[in-house]
């Protein structure tokens, strides 16, 4: 629980620094992009960008999570299997001695 916690302070921090950072730009840039290019403030421009690569971050990480939760779950089940097996073999020794 306290993970947690304290994972949702570091959150809230670098998203109120995100924030202060963006705040005090107020300069109108021009960005292009790909496809079009538009005017836009700087503040506004740091916000999107942060809250995409947050975005992205969050993305690759849960996948990597989910690929390993899948990979312990597989690897559970395959000692549950094996645990009978040699269960299974020792009772065929004993009734066998």
């Amino acid at each position: 629980m306290i993970k947690y916690i304290f994972g949702f302070i570091i959150l809230l921090a670098v998203v109120l620094v995100a924030i202060t950072v963006g705040a005090n730009n107020d300069q109108i840039i021009s960005f292009n992009y790909i496809v079009a290019q538009s005017e836009v403030q700087l503040s506004t421009l740091v916000a999107i960008l942060f809250g995409l690569g947050l975005f992205l971050g969050w993305l690759i990480c849960a996948f990597f999570y989910l690929k390993l939760k899948l990979k312990n779950m597989s690897l559970a089940r395959q000692i549950k299997r094996q645990t009978l097996q040699i269960n299974e073999l020792a009772t065929s020794r004993d009734k066998a001695a």
